[in-house]
């Protein structure tokens, strides 16, 4: 009884994603909004900049948007000081960019689009899971 009521009592993760593209934001909100998450959207990261940004769990950003409001790199780089699991998804970018961003250490996991959605939400919980637990330096394997 004591288990049951302690899971029903449990925090979601909460979750920011950033997309210029609204059909993305509404698929990603209603495939983590099912998965338990709290889920916030922005269309992108002057919006997100007005939000709290550490008082998510997790990031997913898409970056590299052709009409990106800064440079991804940069807005990657601020949302990895929120202390929040950090993916950064693109449909634009180049493997330099992935490399650079590898190198830099922006971001958690830095993928092509399109992304499987159930194989991302096990990404996530695994980061967050590794820096609930303090291995925020070494992230979590990534899921199979």
């Amino acid at each position: 009884m004591v288990l049951r009521l302690h899971s029903e009592l449990r925090v979601p993760e909460r979750l920011l994603v950033i997309d210029a593209a609204e059909q993305v934001r509404t698929s990603y909100a209603r495939h983590f909004e099912a998965a338990g998450f709290a889920v916030r959207t922005v269309a992108c990261f002057s919006e997100a900049q007005r939000l709290t940004p550490a008082s998510f769990d997790a990031v997913i950003a898409d970056v590299c948007q052709p009409t990106a409001d800064a440079p991804d790199p940069a807005i990657a780089a601020a949302l990895r000081g929120t202390g929040a699991a950090v993916v950064v998804l693109t449909a634009y970018g180049e493997p330099a960019r992935a490399a650079l961003a590898a190198r830099i250490g922006v971001a958690d996991a830095f993928l092509h689009k399109p992304v499987s959605l159930v194989w991302l939400e096990m990404l996530l919980r695994g980061r967050i899971a590794a820096r609930r637990h303090g291995r925020r330096g070494a992230p979590a394997p990534l899921p199979a």
